[in-house]
């Protein structure tokens, strides 16, 4: 992989914000390697990131979306910042997309404002411009006010991934026609600075398709590790999300149906699954934790090969209609 985001800002963060929306490209086919740099190429003369082993993986350049707005401080007040938020598109297998949104919150430097050069210069972060409580309580006031609804003055992350996605998938590239309806999952990530032993995650399932993760790490430059490690498992979590809701919608039907729910599970998405591979060596130990607790793979393995059985039992009883009926 060449051109690797920049892995570190010049102020120290109180914390970083993000959103991760999952979903099926919007295509028939999964992309190669050619027409994935063609879709992810988002800012011109940057490079399209792009590995092949042990599966496809692509990242957009950074785009950055300038915001100046309040960011919510607890769960009744607010504070003032100024900055960008950096967006990347994820693309894996050539068939689900991502769109990473984000931005580091540090102290401003000055208290006034800045040119916007100043901003643009530092894609994805932004700067409290005010006055803060010292650490520890500032990052987990700005955790506590993110989690909280958006307002129309305070910075809503979860509009500005939705609508770069909304973007990506609107290209001319895209036929329009996934070969399995599926839904978008949405992660809210934040991340802390100052564990002394090491990196440490909580993930939680707020919703249906919402879900929540901390990540708490040692020092800033572990930033994008983290960042890394949440699209990761935002993949996993989508993949999960769509063969539960697929068994489940088969319940009922006829083994025709059932077959035609199901196959496409098989056929386009089994072969996703590899927790941890694309993730840097800092935070592989915080999915094997994740494992151990939430037991992901054990679930997924236990789903295909429910699929699998459904699948035969359809087939067996397709053959034997067809052999009742004389048609063999």
């Amino acid at each position: 992989m060449s051109d690797p985001p920049p892995r570190r800002t010049a102020l120290r963060p109180l914390v970083v914000l993000g959103e991760i929306r999952t979903c099926l490209l919007p295509h028939s086919t999964a992309l190669d390697g050619e027409a994935t740099d063609e879709l992810l190429a988002l800012v011109p003369g940057a490079s399209v990131r792009r590995r092949e082993r042990p599966g496809p993986l692509a990242f957009s350049p950074s785009k950055a979306i300038g915001v100046d707005c309040h960011l919510a401080w607890g769960s009744t007040d607010s504070v003032r910042i100024v900055g960008t938020v950096a967006s990347t598109a994820v693309l894996v297998g050539g068939r689900l997309s991502q769109m990473s949104s984000h931005t580091t919150v540090v102290r401003a430097p000055q208290r006034k404002r800045q040119p916007w050069s100043h901003y643009t210069s530092q894609i994805g972060v932004t700067e409290v411009i005010g006055k803060l409580p010292i650490p520890p309580d500032a990052d987990q006031e700005l955790i506590a006010g993110y989690r909280t609804a958006p307002s129309p003055t305070t910075l809503d992350l979860s509009s500005v991934c939705a609508r770069q996605l909304g973007d990506l998938h609107r290209s001319p590239q895209l036929d329009q026609r996934p070969p399995l309806r599926a839904p978008t999952t949405r992660l809210r990530w934040t991340a802390q600075i100052g564990g002394n032993a090491g990196p440490a995650v909580s993930f939680r399932v707020e919703e249906e398709l919402t879900r929540t993760a901390n990540v708490i790490v040692r020092a800033p430059d572990e930033i994008p590790d983290a960042l890394r490690f949440c699209q990761d498992v935002a993949v996993h979590d989508w993949l999960l999300t769509v063969i539960d809701a697929k068994v489940l919608a088969a319940e009922g039907l006829s083994h025709g149906q059932q077959v035609a729910v199901l196959a496409p599970i098989l056929e386009h998405l089994a072969h996703l699954w590899m927790p941890g591979a694309h993730v840097p060596s800092t935070m592989r130990s915080q999915w094997r934790d994740l494992q151990a607790e939430a037991n992901f793979t054990k679930q997924w393995t236990t789903r295909v090969e429910q699929v699998e059985r459904r699948i035969e039992v359809a087939t067996y009883h397709a053959v034997r209609g067809a052999i009742s009926a004389g048609d063999w």
